[in-house]
Formats: structure tokens, C-alpha cells, sequence
């Protein structure tokens, strides 16, 4: 359980909670990002701490510690190299690379340092257990059901748009091509609205996290109809071949994502 909850702050700091002044903070590798990212990853590793009793606590404190600060210095190593790929002005899939190697050692330290623990809960745990859940508990399997949803729908809005960059690098600003594309036909008010809503990003993330669903229940034939709901509400814009190349590109990477992610989480946990 030590193990599932530290990988869930992982991913709520990395995916949720990190805010753009936070990346642009540790981009140009200020102080202040990284512990404002050390901060939001002991936050959210405190909930578990605080259900542990006597040396359970002690032990689990120092292995959080541990965790923190090998997370910053694997992210300010990560800026680093980021910096010196764009002085050479290194192509996108050193970015992507970049960011596949950055998770792998985050979720590889978590596995390496968590490994064999073994916790004592307190009496708050208990009394949590008793009041809120009768008698039901969080079990191990759901809290990798938690982890897995998670995890896979929000890396995923960060994977995804780095591999189309590698899919695009030759098209110079084509996000802004695409964007121009959604707003034919639109007014004024309804541009705003798709610059700032940002549906795309967000339809992904609830499109990830039903296949998760699907695939934890093994209802895989049920994923065809979140992609066909998916394509009606793009169906004019389909007429579109540059549009439909590049919906038909991302909602396909989302599920060979989903399902790479899935299968190589699933067998490690």
C-alpha cells in the first residue's frame, strides 16, 4: 500500500497539481519551483504518514524524504539537458525521450525505495475504517485501480501532444494551423471559448480514463464506442483531411497509449 500511495503523489504533484508557474519556475531552474514541487509531493504523501503508528511513521517519513529529493534532482537534471537540447536545437524526440526517461526513474525509485515495506497503522486508520467504510477497507487492488485510472489519463495529456510535435516537427506552428481550422465558422465569443476552455485536453483525459475502466474490467469491445462518440462530435470537421489526419492520429495514440501503459504498470504492480 506504501508503494500505490506514493506512486499516486507522484502522480497528482507531477500531472495535477503542478501549475505553469511551476514548470516555467523549475524550466529556468529557480529555487522556488522545485520546492514548491518538493512541497506539493510531501502534501500529498501526508494522508498515508498520518494513518501510520510509532516506527511505522518514522521509517515511511524518511523513505517520503528520500523520494523528494531524488524527485528533484532527477527534475533539475531533467531541466538541464531540456536547456541544452534547445540551445542545439535538438528535434522534439529528445523531448519526448526525455520525458519517457524522466517517469521511468520517478516510478523506478518509488518501486526501489517502498520495496518490501512493511506499515502499522494507527488508531485513526481504524477509526476511519470503522466510520466511513464499515466493513469494506481500502484494499490493495483498489488502490491500483486508483493509481492506474489516474496515472494513465493525465501522463497521458503530456505523452500524447509530444508525440504529435515528433509526428509535425516539420510543420512549423501547427497548433495554430489546427486552431485556426476548429474557429471556421465561429464568432468572436466562441474563439475565446476554445482558446481558453481547452476541451481537447480534457476529452482525452475522461477518454483514458473509461478505457482504464474497460480494461480493468476486461470489457475491452466497449472502447470502439467511447472512440465513435468521440467522432461524432468532430463528424463535420471530419470533411477536413488535415483535421481528420491529425484526430484520427491523437485519439490512436491515446489508445495505444492506454493500453502500453496498462499492460506494463499492471505487470510491475
Amino acid at each position: 500500500m506504501f508503494t500505490l500511495s506514493m506512486l499516486i503523489s507522484h502522480t497528482l504533484t507531477d500531472f495535477v497539481i503542478q501549475t505553469d508557474s511551476m514548470v516555467k519556475a523549475k524550466s529556468e531552474r529557480r529555487l522556488r519551483g522545485f520546492l514548491l514541487h518538493g512541497g506539493a509531493l510531501l502534501l500529498t504523501a501526508l494522508p498515508f504518514l498520518m494513518l501510520l503508528a510509532g516506527s511505522s511513521f518514522i521509517s515511511a517519513s524518511w523513505k517520503v524524504l528520500i523520494i523528494i529529493a531524488s524527485h528533484l534532482v532527477i527534475d533539475y537534471l531533467k531541466e538541464g539537458i531540456h536547456k541544452h537540447l534547445e540551445r542545439r536545437a535538438a528535434p522534439k524526440i529528445s523531448r519526448l525521450q526525455l520525458f519517457l526517461s524522466d517517469q521511468i526513474l520517478h516510478i523506478a525509485v518509488i518501486l526501489l525505495v517502498t520495496s518490501g515495506s512493511s506499515m502499522e497503522y494507527n488508531g485513526l486508520s481504524l477509526w476511519l475504517t470503522d466510520t466511513f467504510m464499515r466493513n469494506s477497507a481500502i484494499t490493495y487492488e483498489s488502490a491500483k485501480r486508483i493509481f492506474l485510472v489516474l496515472y494513465i489519463a493525465f501522463s497521458g495529456a503530456y505523452f500524447i501532444p509530444l508525440m504529435l510535435d515528433k509526428v509535425y516537427e516539420k510543420v512549423e506552428g501547427y497548433t495554430d494551423i489546427l486552431n485556426m481550422i476548429l474557429k471556421v465558422g465561429e464568432d468572436k465569443v466562441a474563439h475565446g471559448f476554445i482558446d481558453e476552455v481547452k476541451a481537447g485536453k480534457w476529452i482525452g483525459i475522461m477518454e483514458r480514463i473509461l478505457m482504464v475502466i474497460f480494461l480493468y474490467s476486461n470489457q475491452i469491445s466497449s472502447i470502439g464506442f467511447i472512440i465513435a462518440v468521440k467522432s461524432l462530435a468532430r463528424f463535420k470537421m471530419m470533411e477536413n483531411k488535415i483535421f481528420a489526419e491529425y484526430y484520427l492520429m491523437g485519439t490512436l495514440l491515446s489508445v495505444v497509449y492506454t493500453f502500453i501503459a496498462y499492460g506494463a504498470l499492471e505487470s510491475i504492480l
